[in-house]
């Protein structure tokens, strides 16, 4: 998952709010979903637009050849208000921190699984219970990571709340110990 700044939260905010009073909720979010799909697709173009050697014109031209006609009037607006901020290297967390907002009116949880290996149908569904369990929401989209690094286990996110039982996070506790002693 992508780290959310500060200032992506507050610009989220305040479009998610605007689109909902102007009635353009649902199509700044299907902006914003697409958006995600294809900066997820191509992590060069995030790194392009977190470039501060890249001036915003260049980005912005790059944005409209990518997007053009795609993008509704009010998120062009966002677009172009971010670039006149110099601000532009944050759209890749706004448009997950668009997509998180909107999910959450629609009564839907956003959680994380991280495995070392690929996960079944089986032990999906039964993270996605517990998932179900844990925030008493009916509507649940579990998001499968595969870190081998973690060594075996799993961590589990959901929103603030991070439940690490990986063999690395059980590892770094017990380095922790030692430290202490």
């Amino acid at each position: 998952m992508v780290k959310i700044s500060k200032a992506a939260k507050r610009y989220v905010k305040a479009f998610f709010e605007w689109t909902k009073s102007e009635g353009n909720l649902e199509e700044a979010a299907k902006d914003m979903m697409q958006s995600e799909q294809i900066m997820t697709q191509n992590p060069d173009l995030v790194r392009f637009l977190k470039n501060p050697t890249i001036g915003n014109k260049q980005k912005l031209d790059i944005l409209k050849k990518i997007f053009g006609e795609k993008w509704s009037s009010a998120t062009w607006k966002l677009v172009d208000l971010l670039a006149a901020k110099d601000r532009l290297d944050i759209l890749d967390e706004i448009v997950v921190r668009f997509g998180q907002l909107y999910k959450r009116l629609l009564g839907t949880v956003e959680a994380e699984l991280i495995t070392a290996t690929p996960v079944n149908d089986d032990i999906q569904q039964a993270f996605l219970e517990k998932v179900k369990e844990i925030t008493g929401q009916s509507k649940v989209h579990l998001l499968n990571k595969v870190e081998p690094e973690i060594i075996g286990g799993y961590i589990l996110k959901i929103g603030d709340l991070r439940i690490d039982d990986s063999i690395r996070g059980k590892l770094n506790q017990i380095k922790a110990q030692f430290q202490r002693i």
